[in-house]
């Protein structure tokens, strides 16, 4: 067995490595001001490409089609805009 044959393993140690390494380097782009602490904790969001003006609830089920939940701000009226 040569070494791309060889099963993986999750090694706990070397993800606590990886980790420590990934906050120290987020920790210099912060001290350095490549990066702001909004644009750092977007980056590291779990779910970072996630819409969140609208969920899926459910599906059609005649069509299949995604059903939408909007989750964003009501629209102004046009009596809002002018106050």
């Amino acid at each position: 067995m040569n070494g791309d044959d060889e099963p993986k393993y999750f090694d706990p140690e070397k993800r606590k490595r990886q980790n420590e390494l990934s906050r120290q380097r987020d920790e210099e782009r912060l001290a350095r001001g490549e990066i702001t602490v909004m644009e750092l904790q977007r980056e590291n969001m779990a779910f970072r490409r996630l819409r969140r003006d609208r969920i899926m609830f459910a599906r059609n089920p005649k069509t299949g089609e995604p059903r939408y939940l909007a989750m964003g701000n009501k629209p102004k009226s046009k009596d809002d805009e002018d106050t």
